[in-house]
């Protein structure tokens, strides 16, 4: 992946042919439009943004966009309808979003319903004396805990429980008024005016029409291609218009700025020489702030997709998309460290695999999940880790996984190595690449290779110190060399000397001496603010040690896995019919909460680790995403 290079286009044309200018300049799909309205011109014109895109549709098109996705969120979709006479949009969007408002109304019927139903039914079935009777008695609800139970024995009032459980009785007491407050030990229920038959049946009436409403809405489906065609074509519509007001007219010429790769530039000129209208190009100027395309290899365009979660960065810095990519699998499968889970999250991704596979960003991450998968299953395999289970050494398969596993994530001292080392590489990618990306400024190339060389360095000596072979020890003398090394290299690349003149006022011979000693003292200051430099080995020695994680969570979960393992074997040995289902059921509930405590942690860490210690070291910038003025696609689904 890399930033693509960008220059900045001035067009002009006639003003008569201006609409069928921006027409073309639509149709052909690769300018980055700058907004004429802005204080900086330079700020971008957020054509696909959500801000400006609500901004910029009709009342229509937002309803039909509300339609397509209420629609899109059935479960099963109808063979889509081709035939546009049959088609008439106004009551296909009013029956759309009137069918999604009455599921609303219905939904939460239904959730108010069902919890009116738990609360009635431990008093079980029965029906409400009816309002018209004067001074009838009522009856009037408690939930008295069993340690309790003396206080109904004091009552003057009749009294009935009916209904219990290990924690509470149901009672009822009759009464034409509603008892005293210090009657009983608790406050009275309110259950309302309705029986448990009453709402029961109400319940069933709320989900047989939820039935029906789903029911519709899957036909409606059948509409949902041409919706999508109509809402295409008004949104293109939409931004056409807004382009042309962002147009500059001088009399009978309009002009227009925008950004263009430069792979795309012959091709505008091509356009502007068959069109009619003049172009004109130059490379950014330095005060230009132009917008980030990213251009991704094939395979790796989830790494943009995380990059541009965190931050674009920034036109002038570099593209961290293949690094985040890579790093954020090995981080993922070192947290999670189980081979069973990284397939069961395999079987997962299979079920969901087709409907993931609707978008640019689905099918993007749809490929990075499937890595994620393959590289987590190959990290288990290494731990020899299943569901917390080692496999037999005996047997073919068992003997063959049980080979395979050379990771012990109980020896402490190899895993720290480990993942110390990873921290170590991390960084130390993240400084070459900087250096790498900006070979035109010697100053930071030198700053940032002292840095690599100081942070590897380090690692060496670290790992060769307790060894007394004579070998090992002349290559640790040489690792420290290594650091003195890096650690000169990041005070020279800090290095800012004096300059040899100044307005100072002083001149002449008799002012030479006082010339002399100001810039031995320049000289000076200037050394100790490149040696200050060297106070971030403290932060490098922090974001090194913030790896240490993915050995705490990885060893984390595999102790829940074998922990929920004992107490499942603890159980089902015991003697009785429902050990075994006990057995089971902690398996079950201890490895889908271990599963789903490795999958939070090995995305939030492992995302953590790329744009808080990496983002550190390998400065990217921060810039604002490269928006085509182009077609949305209105044709078939």
């Amino acid at each position: 992946m890399s930033i693509a290079p960008l220059k900045k286009v001035s067009i002009a044309g006639r003003l008569s042919d201006r609409a069928a200018v921006i027409a073309a300049l639509q149709r052909f799909g690769h300018l980055h439009i700058i907004d004429r309205d802005a204080e900086d011109e330079d700020v971008p014109l957020q054509v696909a943004s959500p801000t400006n895109r609500e901004e910029a549709l009709s009342t229509r098109s937002r309803r039909v966009e509300q339609a397509i996705r209420f629609l899109e969120q059935s479960a099963q979709h109808r063979r889509p309808l081709r035939r546009l006479e049959s088609f008439h949009l106004e009551p296909v969007v009013d029956e759309v979003l009137s069918v999604k408002e009455r599921i609303r109304e219905l939904e939460n019927r239904r959730d108010q319903l069902e919890e009116r139903v738990e609360l009635m039914r431990p008093w079980g079935n029965f029906r409400f004396p009816p309002d018209t009777l004067v001074e009838h008695f009522r009856l009037w609800f408690y939930r008295v805990p069993v340690n309790q139970r003396s206080a109904l024995n004091s009552l003057d009032i009749p009294w009935q429980i009916v209904g219990r459980d290990s924690r509470l009785l149901y009672v009822v007491l009759i009464a034409v008024e509603e008892p005293p407050l210090n009657a009983m030990p608790v406050a009275r229920e309110h259950l309302g005016s309705h029986s448990l038959v009453e709402l029961e049946d109400g319940l069933e009436d709320a989900e047989l029409a939820l039935e029906s409403l789903y029911s519709r809405r899957e036909e409606l489906t059948r509409y949902l291609g041409l919706l999508k065609r109509h809402k295409a074509k008004a949104d293109n519509k939409s931004h056409w218009r807004y382009v042309m007001q962002q147009t500059r007219v001088d009399g009978d010429l309009f002009s227009l700025q925008a950004w263009v790769p430069v792979k795309r530039w012959k091709a505008l000129a091509k356009l502007a020489r068959d069109t009619g209208f003049a172009v004109t190009a130059h490379d950014p100027a330095t005060a230009d702030k132009p917008p980030t395309l990213i251009e991704s290899m094939p395979g790796f365009q989830a790494g943009g997709l995380l990059a541009g979660f965190y931050q674009i960065p920034d036109y002038r810095g570099w593209d961290p998309s293949v690094h985040l990519y890579l790093s954020f699998v090995l981080f993922f499968s070192m947290i999670l460290s189980d081979a069973g889970y990284a397939l069961l999250l395999g079987a997962v991704l299979l079920l969901k695999w087709h409907s993931m596979g609707h978008s640019a960003s689905g099918l993007a991450f749809r490929s990075l999940a499937r890595v994620m998968v393959i590289g987590a299953t190959a990290w288990g395999v290494l731990a020899g880790s299943y569901f917390g289970f080692s496999m037999p050494d005996s047997g073919l398969v068992g003997g063959l996984l049980s080979s395979l596993a050379v990771i012990d994530l109980n020896n402490y001292d190899a895993m720290m190595a480990l993942s110390v080392s990873v921290g170590v590489a991390h960084i130390a990618v993240a400084n070459l690449s900087v250096a790498w990306s900006h070979q035109q400024d010697p100053a930071r190339v030198k700053n940032h290779l002292g840095w690599a060389i100081l942070v590897v360095s380090g690692l060496l000596v670290w790992l060769s110190g307790g060894d007394t072979n004579a070998v090992i020890q002349v290559l640790n003398l040489l690792f420290w060399l290594s650091v003195l090394l890096g650690a000169g290299l990041v005070v020279w690349g800090n290095l800012d000397w004096p300059s040899e003149t100044g307005s100072d006022g002083l001149s002449g011979e008799s002012d030479a001496p006082a010339l002399a000693w100001k810039r031995r003292l320049q000289i000076a200051l200037a050394l100790l603010r490149s040696l200050g430099a060297l106070a971030n080995v403290s932060k490098l020695f922090g974001d090194v040690l913030s790896y240490m994680r993915l050995f705490a969570l990885g060893l984390a979960s595999a102790s829940l896995a074998l922990t929920f393992n004992n107490l499942a074997d603890g159980v089902m040995a015991q003697p009785g019919g429902l050990s075994l289902l006990g057995g089971v059921l902690i398996l079950l509930l201890g490895h889908a909460v271990n599963l789903a405590l490795g999958l939070m942690s090995g995305v939030v860490h492992g995302l953590r680790l790329n744009f808080i210690e990496f983002y550190n070291w390998s400065e990217p910038g921060e810039g604002y995403a490269f928006r085509a003025f182009e077609l949305e696609d209105a044709g078939h689904e």
